[in-house]
């Protein structure tokens, strides 16, 4: 590019810079971002010293008040001013009894600064409403009332019902944006349904680093074992949506059934200890291993003989995608979009999300691995590309 023509200037608004799908997503989306336009970046919540260290000089302070108040206590104290903010967090919460939290995140975003002008303004977390009030965001506001510009983005990475959308919340939170991207079909059509057809929306599947993946397993070579099956699991150790606690249940209804097999679960999260402690008493020691975040799963995903997703719903898993890359068959529970990774018996299979389902899937994976053999000659047959998101999202973004 001409370096006597100005850049373009882009502002990405997430919730926070830790574990999880959005975040992976955000890694994979910003390079491509800095290729072409001037990016700059800022979090509502959270600790933001690796990403500092990943990509420096290009995060924005986020605003004292709706940081202070929505970050954990643990992260305010690495924070600056962690005093102040703890105080701002003791007062939010105690404010929370009383006023819907979304009233208080909007409150906090009003007495925000602005962030400024940009040419594009992208707010890439969605906001989560719950059954008993709650509300977890505040990207969107923070997009609309803080910024101008003449293109704003909005996300959407979750499925409309699990997020707590509903018709009305749909409309008020996204009728101001000039765009509106679902991260798979299923998405998409329930969003747009849920609008009555007030407000249309585009499909652009999230991006993956190829390469990268690719080079981080390249001295993996996958060999089958016939002694023992080998299923790896990747994701959030949480019980809400991801469901990790059948791993466990279905890992014991496998060896009451006599199969020998070895379950790796790659992840942290709010149900880590419970799982290790649910393990070590159902007597599965040596056939379940809780490993934790990895800085390289990709080699898990290689060298194990299938990867099982069990998960009670999903926009559209990164992880499925990652595992394909690196040739490995997939598991994984009926969600919606399921079927936009997975072509059911030709690359994976999908079924129920029940434990017995599931159970009875990796059971017939076991005692028929000559059809996971065929898997892998079919996924080297349909590589994973970036190239129509990469092309839709310049398009978006001017």
């Amino acid at each position: 590019m001409d370096s006597r023509i100005r850049k373009k200037k882009i502002l990405v608004i997430n919730q926070h810079f830790s574990t999880g799908g959005i975040k992976k997503s955000l890694e994979n989306l910003l390079p491509v971002l800095l290729e072409k336009y001037e990016v700059k970046v800022v979090f509502i919540s959270g600790n933001t010293q690796e990403f500092d260290e990943k990509y420096p000089g290009i995060r924005i302070e986020s605003p004292f008040l709706l940081s202070s108040a929505l970050s954990s206590l643990k992260e305010i104290k690495r924070m600056k001013l962690s005093m102040a903010r703890t105080l701002i967090k003791v007062i939010f919460y105690a404010m929370s009894k009383f006023i819907k939290t979304e009233s208080l995140v909007n409150l906090a975003v009003d007495l925000s600064t602005q962030l400024g002008e940009y040419d594009c303004v992208i707010s890439y977390a969605h906001d989560n409403w719950f059954d008993n009030g709650a509300f977890y965001g505040g990207g969107n506001y923070l997009a609309i009332k803080k910024t101008k510009s003449r293109n704003k983005i909005s996300w959407v990475h979750g499925e409309p019902k699990t997020i707590g959308l509903n018709s009305e919340r749909l409309v008020r939170t996204y009728k101001d944006f000039d765009h509106v991207v679902a991260v798979s079909e299923a998405v998409k059509a329930q969003f747009e349904r849920l609008s009555g057809g007030k407000i249309r929306c585009e499909r652009i599947y999230n991006l993956l680093d190829i390469e990268d993946i690719l080079n981080k397993c390249k001295d993996v070579v996958y060999e089958e074992d016939f002694s023992i099956f080998r299923i790896v699991t990747v994701g959030r150790l949480s019980k809400i949506a991801k469901r990790i606690d059948k791993v466990n249940e279905i890992a014991k209804m496998l060896k009451e059934h006599g199969y020998r097999f070895k379950w790796t679960v790659v992840g942290d999260g709010s149900e880590y200890e419970s799982c290790v402690r649910i393990c070590k008493e159902y007597g599965l020691d040596s056939m379940v291993e809780y490993v934790g975040n990895q800085d390289n799963p990709y080699i898990f995903m290689k060298k194990n003989d299938l990867f099982v997703l069990v998960s009670d719903t999903e926009a559209m898993p990164i992880v499925i995608n990652e595992a394909l890359i690196v040739g490995t068959p997939v598991l994984t529970t009926d969600f919606p979009a399921a079927n936009e990774s997975i072509v059911d018996g030709v690359t994976g299979f999908i079924t129920g999300k029940d434990v017995n389902a599931l159970y009875q899937k990796i059971a017939f994976c076991i005692d028929n691995r000559d059809v996971l053999r065929s898997f892998r000659d079919n996924i080297k047959k349909h590589p994973y590309s970036n190239d129509a998101a990469i092309k839709s999202i310049e398009s978006l973004v001017g």
